[in-house]
């Protein structure tokens, strides 16, 4: 019973195994992850050098790079670690955080199709990069998407606004615009969270970046 016991506890303790997905995302995020990764390895390099040397011939170089290795997840955080923290804090607002009715097997399996999604046009470059994140947040981010889509979705459809056409009338495209800025695809929402959570100055904000609130004048 104890061995029962042992093993159950060694199986809720066991975090979950990450798998691999893919985003597009804005190129300047690219561009600030590749810089943030370039300045983690030397820091490491650095680190370790100056572990080795301190030790005064204690530690070999090739041991402080292996403790600077241990240490990473405690002084440089992967990307993939940016990715999720943002992610978690997006999913966790007002707009996103449910709850909401599981999706159906249908629903999951179309979820899973990679390409370009209904919504909004996005004013900046996007690239299409991986991480490695927990299956739960990906289903959650996934749920969020699909829930909070469904109204404007079902407007569109019922409007016969669903696709483009040249032959709206002004007023047909502005409804159309406004429904469709409501359609929230699951990369639209990766890429608000780093946006609004990533790693990076909050003076160098994409287009799509929400605006910053005004600050309180002087008196």
């Amino acid at each position: 019973m104890k061995e029962d016991v042992s093993t159950l506890a060694e199986e809720i303790e066991k975090p979950e195994e990450r798998k691999t997905y893919s985003f597009a995302i804005d190129v300047q995020h690219a561009s600030r992850f590749t810089a943030i990764r370039k300045k983690q390895r030397r820091e490491m390099a650095d680190w370790a050098s100056e572990l080795a040397y301190n030790s005064k011939g204690k530690i070999t170089r090739a041991q402080a790079r292996l403790e600077a290795r241990r240490r990473r997840p405690e002084l440089w955080p992967t990307l993939d670690e940016y990715v999720e923290q943002a992610m978690r804090k997006r999913l966790a607002e007002e707009d996103l955080a449910g709850p909401w009715e599981p999706l159906t097997p249908a629903e999951e399996e179309v979820a899973t199709l990679s390409g370009r999604g209904f919504g909004k046009h996005y004013p900046g470059y996007l690239i299409t990069r991986a991480y490695d994140l927990p299956p739960s947040l990906v289903r959650q981010l996934r749920t969020a998407a699909i829930r909070v889509s469904e109204k404007p979705l079902t407007e569109l459809e019922e409007l016969g606004l669903l696709y483009h056409s040249l032959h709206y009338t002004m007023e047909e495209q502005q409804q159309r615009d406004e429904l469709v800025g409501k359609v929230i695809s699951a990369p639209r929402i990766v890429r608000q969270a780093l946006e609004r959570y990533g790693p990076w100055p909050r003076d160098e904000r994409p287009p799509s970046a929400p605006p910053e609130e005004p600050k309180p004048s002087a008196g």
